[in-house]
Formats: C-alpha cells, sequence, structure tokens
C-alpha cells in the first residue's frame, strides 16, 4: 500500500462502524469512487470504507473481495441498495417510501435522491473472479435551489431534508448503511442471490408493471417481471428480454 492511501486511512471518532470496516475519511472535494478504486489497485484492505467529510451529501465507497466470478458478483450493487433502503427504512418518517429504480437509482417519494456505482478492474473477464470490486454510494443530504426553484417544484429529483428529514445527519446514515449492508452481504455470501434479489423487488420502482428503460441510448420496454441471479431485469414483451446488470460497470444510470 503506498503512502497516500495510508495517509488518507484515518479513523474517525464519528461516524462509528462494525469492527470489520477500517474507516477512511476523506476531504469535501474528493470523490470517494475513485478514492477507493486508487487504494484498491495499490492493495487496499478489504472493508476499507471511504466517505467524504461534508455535510449536505453522503458521498461513501467500500472496497470489496469477491470470491465469485464477475458476473456472479455483480449483484452486490442490489445488496449496496438494499443495505441502504433498510437504513433509511429505520431512519426517516414512515410516510417516505424508499425506492429503488433499476439499476442503481435510490428514489425518495417517487424523486431521485442518489445511486450506487460499481467499478471492477478494467479488461476482467465476466467468468474470472476480479482482484477487487468497489461499491460507491451518493445521496443529497441537502441541495442548493436555484433561483426561485422551490422543493418539490420537479417531483423526479429531491433532496432527504426535502422529505421531511431535516434532523438526518451524513453519519447517522453512513452509520445505519454499514451496519445494514454487513447484514446482508453475510446473507448474501451464505444463501447466494436470490433472497436479496427478492428483497430487492419489494422496493422496486414498476415490478410487475410496465416500465421503459434506456440502456446505451436504446429503449427497451415492456412488463417489469422479476431479476434473474446475475441481477439484470427480466422484461416481457412477447419474449423474455434480459437486461444485463453489467451495464453499471461502464458508469451509473444517473446524475445528480
Amino acid at each position: 500500500m503506498d503512502d497516500h492511501t495510508k495517509l488518507i486511512l484515518e479513523v474517525s471518532a464519528k461516524p462509528l462502524f462494525p469492527p470489520v470496516y477500517a474507516s477512511a475519511r476523506l476531504p469535501a472535494a474528493a470523490d470517494a469512487l475513485e478514492a477507493a478504486v486508487t487504494a484498491a489497485k495499490a492493495g487496499a484492505d478489504p472493508a476499507t470504507f471511504f466517505w467524504v467529510d461534508r455535510e449536505d451529501r453522503l458521498e461513501a465507497a467500500i472496497v470489496l473481495q469477491p470470491e465469485q466470478a464477475l458476473e456472479q458478483a455483480l449483484p452486490i450493487l442490489h445488496v449496496g441498495m438494499i443495505g441502504i433502503g433498510d437504513a433509511l427504512g429505520a431512519l426517516v418518517p414512515p410516510q417516505m417510501a424508499v425506492t429503488f429504480g433499476w439499476p442503481d437509482r435510490l428514489e425518495a417519494n417517487g424523486g431521485l435522491v442518489g445511486g450506487l456505482r460499481l467499478a471492477a478492474p478494467a479488461g476482467c473477464a465476466p467468468d474470472a473472479v476480479p482482484d477487487w470490486l468497489v461499491l460507491g454510494l451518493t445521496i443529497l443530504v441537502q441541495r442548493r435551489l436555484i433561483g426561485g426553484e422551490e422543493p418539490g417544484m420537479d417531483p423526479t429529483r429531491t433532496a432527504l431534508h426535502e422529505e421531511g428529514c431535516g434532523e438526518l445527519t451524513v453519519p447517522d446514515i453512513l452509520e445505519a448503511f454499514s451496519r445494514h449492508f454487513l447484514l446482508w452481504v453475510n446473507r448474501f455470501e451464505e444463501e447466494g442471490p436470490r433472497p436479496c434479489l427478492e428483497h430487492w423487488l419489494e422496493r422496486g420502482t414498476d415490478y410487475s408493471r410496465s416500465t421503459a428503460v434506456t440502456l446505451r441510448d436504446s429503449v427497451h420496454a415492456g412488463t417489469f417481471i422479476g431479476l434473474d441471479d446475475q441481477g439484470g431485469m427480466l422484461l416481457k414483451t412477447e419474449t423474455v428480454q434480459a437486461l444485463p446488470l453489467a451495464t453499471v460497470l461502464a458508469g451509473p444510470s444517473w446524475s445528480l
């Protein structure tokens, strides 16, 4: 591990993570995913938890060491979504709906509030075990409104504080996410992807309904009938089409 990585592996008193994680605090301008990928390439320990020290936006990334081939490891993205979904479910008012937009979007009361990212070594074949994976998480806690914009004017975008979560802080969310994610990672490793994927569907936007998804500038429409074992979306038209989750490795489907 290089000196730069060692310098940022700084244990902080707040937030408090389960002992399995090594906490790595980053300055406000940092990109957590980029820092975690750099550290992973340099040999950072698995479960190193990078988080950006800012109040308005949660930015975090975790270094992972998968034991399965890349294709089988991809549903760790959905495991991360379940972890943050359960964490927010325990923290936010009961009237706030936390839902998932396939493949990687987080929604609060139907508006985009954040998302997840997944990075793997360049050129890793689907049937090869990657040396590392990095799971990234971003959530808007507060946002700057421009001009005469008011909360709720654009129902497709929001922030947690606009949805009745004014007391919620980034450390609160990080701590809850770290615990819930760990629980679901253990279940994923012990029972395989199916229980996790079924739980994901409980919060899945448009599950069992007609939907349209844009991937690589192509629109795919049909009835969202489930997820395959690699986390891909199953769309039913005249036949059943599987949209691969591997598309997230090229970048997120969302922007904030």
